[in-house]
């Protein structure tokens, strides 16, 4: 069913871009909607409206009429693979999450009233949040910030040189994509009218169960922190998996909250099985997201002592290869595939011994619809329907 849908949509897509955005540099990622003129702002506001790889499609049919009516420049991404890479945050860069379609307007108020004409248009469109751009409003597709259009003016920070933009006294600055970044200080934020509403917020755990957060990785569908879990005496480290709504959403709908609500069950299933695993210390919903907590395990992975080249005894490597056999064993006996068994996801800790992360695509044997995560080398090249756990074997050997 997802192979049809993703032909479909990929059939649909090219239809879409062919008669929309027929400028396409060669060797770009990038569609344009008609070539540059120099009636184009150098700086100025740009507009983002984010999109999963389903909505796409959808949510440009909408847009491009209202965009070439007006004859405002506007880009999107040659594919919907494409799209799957920006909105992975892997393959380009975290800040590029979720900008399927850029808008490049030709003044400050332009682009004001084409954001809320754009907001209109894809109301209701499921979108992930773009990183470090400011939002229309909450739950909207369009977000915006201040940065190059036309420019390549470029600045040096330490060794490397990156998009700069002017200041009003014409200084060179970065243009920045981190957080606090859309509005520079030296202007005003014409998208919102007057102060931001000071509204009571509402706590959740992050605010008031974990501190001394610390990303130890960040994608599109969700980040990895290390914390402090304030809720024992004396506090002690933890992991926090993030699973964001319309994160780095599949061909079957799955997105970054679905995958660690899964990572969850599986932790849970196997807590009475086996001690391998993470022990989970809770789950909740804050933000629009799913948090798992998890003990925090010290260790090497497995990969980086392969990698150290350091020398590993006969009877270690014996002891890991029997290890990693009953980790997997015992996943099996458990009713679950694991399908990312690989030397990264395994922890070398005290006496010789290994513990085993990372399970978002685990499936329970005969689901339907497994997850679809595969590590090049990892994965058999003819998978076994009807024995999911051949792949997990194929892995192990």
């Amino acid at each position: 069913m997802a192979i049809d849908i993703s032909n479909s949509l990929r059939r649909e897509w090219r239809a879409l871009r062919d008669r929309s955005l027929p400028i396409r540099p060669k060797g770009s990622l990038w569609c344009y909607s008609r070539a540059g003129t120099r009636g184009d702002l150098p700086q100025g506001w740009k507009l983002h409206i984010a999109a999963t790889v389903l909505s796409a499609c959808a949510l440009f049919r909408r847009i491009a009429p209202y965009l070439k009516r007006r004859k405002v420049l506007f880009k999107a991404p040659r594919s919907l693979d494409e799209l799957i890479k920006l909105n992975a945050g892997i393959y380009y860069g975290f800040s590029q999450v979720g900008k399927f379609v850029t808008v490049y307007p030709s003044s400050r108020e332009e682009a004001v009233a084409l954001a809320h004409e754009l907001d209109g248009l894809t109301r209701n469109q499921p979108a992930p949040c773009i990183p470090y751009d400011e939002v229309l409003r909450p739950g909207s597709c369009v977000h915006y910030r201040y940065g190059q259009l036309g420019s390549k003016l470029r600045v040096r920070v330490g060794k490397k040189l990156v998009p700069a933009i002017l200041r009003p006294d014409g200084t060179r600055v970065p243009d920045r994509r981190e957080p606090q970044s859309a509005v520079p200080r030296w202007t005003d934020d014409p998208f919102r009218k007057g102060a931001r509403p000071e509204g009571r917020v509402a706590l959740t755990p992050l605010d008031t169960a974990y501190e001394g957060y610390e990303a130890l990785v960040q994608r599109g569908r969700g980040g990895v922190y290390r914390a402090l879990d304030m809720l024992f005496t004396p506090s002690k480290a933890c992991i926090l998996k993030e699973g964001r709504r319309h994160g780095e959403t599949d061909w079957h709908g799955r997105d970054g909250y679905y995958r660690i609500q899964n990572e969850a069950r599986f932790l849970k299933s196997l807590s009475t099985v086996t001690r391998a695993v993470p022990q989970v210390s809770a789950t909740f919903r804050a933000n629009g997201s799913f948090y798992l907590v998890m003990e925090y395990i010290r260790g090497r992975p497995l990969q980086s002592v392969i990698a150290s080249r350091e020398r590993i005894s006969r009877r270690r490597t014996l002891a890991y290869c029997l290890n990693m056999s009953r980790i997997v064993a015992d996943i099996h006996s458990a009713g679950w595939t694991w399908a990312d068994c690989k030397p990264a996801n395994f922890l070398c800790v005290k006496n010789d011994r290994l513990r085993a992360l990372d399970f978002e695509g685990a499936f329970k044997i005969g689901a339907t619809n497994p997850l679809e995560m595969r590590t090049p080398h990892y994965s058999p090249p003819k998978r076994d329907g009807g024995n999911p756990p051949s792949d997990d074997l194929f892995a192990l050997g």
